[in-house]
C-alpha cells in the first residue's frame, strides 16, 4: 500500500458483514486509514452523496472494497491487484459475480492530460478459499485407530471440496476468455448463471417493518459507533414483539381443506403417537391425510396459499420515550429520514415507521391493537421437525422467558437455516420470543420451482453442491 507504483487494489467480498470487519481491522492496524482518501467502500446500501463521491475519488484511492451488488457498471483502470474472497454460500450463483470482478480492473484513465491504460500490463489475481473439516476426536465408541482414520477421511473430503471449487472456477474463467476450459484432456464449456430471488407484489405493513429493522441493523453493523441506529431498531423490535398469528380458510373450498393441519397434528402426536408405537403400528392408518408439506433437512415447510394469515399486534409506546429530556423515537426516525447521507431505500422505509409512531403517541397511555390479513401464493410457514416429539420440552424452555444471546436467538437460527436452502423474504415474526414453539412465516417465489427441478430430467447439475466428478463422467461413450 505504501508504494505508489503498486497500483490500486480491488478487494471483493460478497458478505457485507465480513467486509465491514476487514475495514474495521485495517483501521485498527494502521495509523491512518481514511475513507475517500485511502479507500472506497462500495455496496448496495449507498446514499446518493456516497455514489457521487465514488466517481470523484475512484482513481485517487489505493484500495476499493466492494460487493457484487454494487460493483456493476464500475471500472477501476488503475487496478493491478484483485483479491477475491470465494463465498461458501450459493457457489453456483456467486461464481458469475466472481468472474465479473476480474473485468472491473480495466479501461482508460487520464493522467496529466494524457490517456493511459494498464490493460497491456501483467496483473495479479488472488483467490481466497476456506473449508472446514469436522470430526469428533473424543468419540468414546471409536478406537484410537478409527478416530485417526476418520480424521484423515474428513480432511481428505475438505481438500477435495476445495479442489472442486478451484477446478470449477478455473474452467468458468477459461470459458469466459477462450470459449472453453480443460479438465485433464477433455474440454468443457462451463457458464455459471447468476440469479436473484423475486417475490410477487404485495408487501404487508409488518413485512415492511421487518425489512426496515433489518436495514437498520445492517447500517449499524457498518457504523458500529452509531448508537442511535441500534436504539431505534431495538425500540421498533420491542414495539412489535407482541404478535399473534392465525391461519384462516378463505371462502373458496379445495381438497386441502379436508386434510389435517400440521398445527393440530402437533397436539395429537404428543398424546397418541408414542402410545400407538408401543401398541400397534396398524393404528397409524387411522390418521387422516395431512396437508401438503415439504421436509427440508430438519424443517417442515407448509404452503399456505389457500389460507389467510391473520396477524394481531399489541403496541404501546414506552413512557421513557415520551420524556422531554430524551429524544423520543419519532424525532430519531425523523433525523434519519432527513439525513441525505443515508441510503434512499432506508429513508423511504423510515416514513411508514414514523406514521406508526405518530399514531401511537396520540394516545400514549393506551395499548393499541393492529390487525392485518394477507393471502399470497408464495407464502409458507415452517417449524422444526423435532417439535412433534419434543413439544413439551420446547414449551417449557420458552415458558421460562430466558433472554437469549443476541447471536443465538432461536428465531434467527431458523431464518439463517431456511435462507441457506431457499431464497426467502418477508420473514416474520419480528420479535424473537415464542410462547409455545418456534416458527417462521415467510414468502418465497422460487421455492416451488426449485423443488420441482429436483424431480425432473430436464436439468443437469441442479444440486446445491457442484461436483467436478459429474462433469468428467458426463460424456458420450
Amino acid at each position: 500500500m505504501s508504494q505508489p507504483s503498486s497500483g490500486q487494489i480491488i478487494v471483493y467480498i460478497q458478505d457485507k458483514a465480513r467486509l465491514a470487519d476487514l475495514i474495521s481491522q485495517m483501521k485498527d492496524e494502521r495509523e491512518e486509514f481514511i475513507k475517500y482518501q485511502d479507500y472506497l467502500e462500495i455496496h448496495a446500501s449507498l446514499s446518493e452523496t456516497e455514489k457521487k463521491q465514488i466517481f470523484e475519488y475512484q482513481n485517487r484511492v489505493k484500495i476499493i472494497f466492494m460487493t457484487a451488488s454494487a460493483s456493476r457498471g464500475l471500472s477501476f483502470p488503475k487496478t493491478k491487484h484483485i483479491l477475491v474472497d470465494i463465498p461458501r454460500f450459493e457457489i453456483e450463483k456467486n461464481l458469475m459475480e466472481v468472474i465479473q470482478v476480474i473485468y472491473r480492473g480495466r479501461g482508460n484513465y487520464e493522467q496529466d492530460g494524457v490517456k493511459k491504460t494498464l490493460d497491456d500490463q501483467e496483473k495479479e489475481l488472488i483467490f481466497y478459499l476456506s473449508e472446514q473439516a469436522i470430526y469428533d476426536p473424543n468419540n468414546l465408541n471409536s478406537s484410537i485407530e478409527d478416530s485417526a482414520e476418520k480424521r484423515k477421511l474428513s480432511l481428505r473430503e475438505s481438500v477435495l471440496s476445495l479442489f472442486n471449487i478451484l477446478l470449477i472456477l478455473k474452467v468458468s474463467i477459461m470459458t469466459r476468455i477462450f470459449g472453453y476450459g480443460k479438465i485433464g484432456n477433455d474440454k468443457f464449456i462451463l457458464i455459471p448463471i447468476g440469479g436473484k430471488s423475486v417475490f410477487t407484489a404485495g408487501y404487508t405493513f409488518s413485512s415492511k417493518m421487518s425489512s426496515l429493522i433489518k436495514q437498520l441493523k445492517k447500517e449499524h453493523y457498518k457504523d458500529r459507533y452509531n448508537e442511535r441506529l441500534k436504539e431505534i431498531y431495538s425500540q421498533l423490535e420491542k414495539l412489535l414483539k407482541s404478535a399473534e398469528f392465525t391461519l384462516q380458510g378463505d371462502n373458496s373450498y379445495s381438497e386441502e381443506d379436508k386434510k389435517s393441519s400440521y398445527l393440530k397434528l402437533q397436539e395429537l402426536l404428543k398424546r397418541e403417537f408414542i402410545k400407538i408405537l408401543n401398541t400397534n403400528f396398524a393404528d397409524l392408518l387411522d390418521f387422516a391425510p395431512v396437508e401438503t408439506g415439504y421436509i427440508s433437512g430438519s424443517l417442515l415447510i407448509v404452503p399456505v396459499a389457500h389460507r389467510i394469515v391473520k396477524e394481531t399486534y399489541k403496541m404501546r409506546i414506552d413512557q421513557k420515550q415520551m420524556n422531554g429530556q430524551n429524544k423520543n423515537l419519532l424525532n430519531q426516525l425523523n433525523e434519519i429520514y432527513k439525513d441525505l447521507n443515508n441510503p434512499p431505500n432506508l429513508r423511504f422505509a423510515i416514513y411508514e415507521a414514523m406514521e406508526l409512531v405518530q399514531n401511537l403517541q396520540e394516545q400514549p397511555f393506551k395499548t393499541q391493537r393492529l390487525e392485518q390479513n394477507s393471502q399470497c401464493n408464495d407464502q409458507y410457514y415452517l417449524f422444526p421437525l423435532f417439535t412433534f416429539l419434543s413439544g413439551e420440552f420446547i414449551n417449557e424452555y420458552f415458558s421460562r422467558g430466558e433472554e437469549e444471546p443476541e447471536d443465538q436467538r432461536f428465531r434467527d437460527i431458523l431464518e439463517n437455516y431456511i435462507r441457506s436452502i431457499y431464497p426467502v423474504g418477508n420473514v416474520l415474526p419480528i420479535g424473537h420470543k415464542y410462547k409455545d414453539f418456534p416458527f417462521l412465516v415467510f414468502r418465497s417465489y422460487s421455492l416451488n420451482e426449485i423443488r420441482s427441478k429436483l424431480f425432473t430430467d430436464k436439468y443437469f447439475l441442479t444440486s446445491n453442491d457442484l461436483n467436478v466428478l459429474n462433469l468428467i463422467l458426463y460424456q458420450d461413450n
